[in-house]
């Protein structure tokens, strides 16, 4: 498993099209939290917290995290070498764990490298006391539990796709789908009991409990319900795989 991770990991990192991934990320996010003149630029916010980089956060990690995970097995597909891969006597799990810990490790130095807004903001404020450590635990938690439930989305999109746009698209769409639909879908219910539930299953409702610093164990079990879920799909579609070989 590990050597899948590895192997995962050093494909971006000795390639360019990693550096650009994770270089256009930070240049957007950057821009949006520090030049543009919008509702997220923590200048105009008024308070010495993140929570602008947490509330655009979402919007940007649906689009980058397909992106890195598009090629993992529809490139392995489109090249002839997912079967040299699932011929390995390696299990299915192992074969998903390592793609899911390869990427994982990536979006975490993309996570650790954006922590410089952490220190940008601590120096600005005056009374630096103030900084809420506790709710900036809570809001990386949801960050990192959202990433990772896009991530093992994406996973089996690229699964089932030989066509790396096409497994971008769907996993774009999912993420998307998952985050936002559900509260919209809420939103046109006046049933309060209905609402409720319907909004429970989309991860927006959870995530923003946890990014606002409400730390419950109710949205956490949730998070890695719905990763369970993804990485046990993940594992059935490679399984698949294995037997039309």
């Amino acid at each position: 498993m590990w050597a899948i991770a590895k192997r995962e990991l050093s494909f971006y990192f000795s390639h360019i099209v990693g550096y650009l991934v994770v270089g256009s990320y930070l240049i957007i996010n950057n821009l949006f939290l520090w030049f543009f003149d919008t509702q997220y630029q923590l200048l105009n916010s008024g308070f010495g917290d993140l929570n602008s980089f947490f509330e655009i956060s979402p919007i940007l990690f649906l689009f980058l995290i397909p992106a890195l995970s598009m090629r993992s097995f529809s490139e392995e597909k489109s090249n002839g070498t997912i079967e040299l891969l699932i011929t390995k006597p390696l299990s299915s799990f192992e074969i998903f764990g390592g793609k899911f810990i390869g990427i994982t490790l990536i979006i975490i130095i993309i996570l650790l490298s954006s922590s410089i807004n952490i220190l940008a903001v601590f120096a600005l404020i005056e009374d630096q006391s103030k900084f809420d450590w506790g709710s900036l635990f809570s809001s990386y938690l949801a960050l990192i539990l959202m990433c990772l439930s896009f991530l093992s989305m994406s996973l089996c999109s690229s699964i089932i796709f030989r066509n790396q746009v096409s497994s971008f698209l769907m996993a774009s769409l999912l993420c998307f789908g998952q985050f936002f639909l559900w509260d919209l879908f809420a939103y046109l219910l006046s049933d309060p009991v209905l609402y409720q539930f319907i909004s429970d299953i989309g991860i927006q409702k959870h995530y923003f409990n946890l990014s606002r610093g409400i730390l419950r164990l109710e949205d956490v079990i949730y998070f890695l319900g719905l990763i369970t879920i993804f990485l046990i799909l993940g594992i059935d579609l490679l399984k698949s795989e294995r037997t039309l070989i």
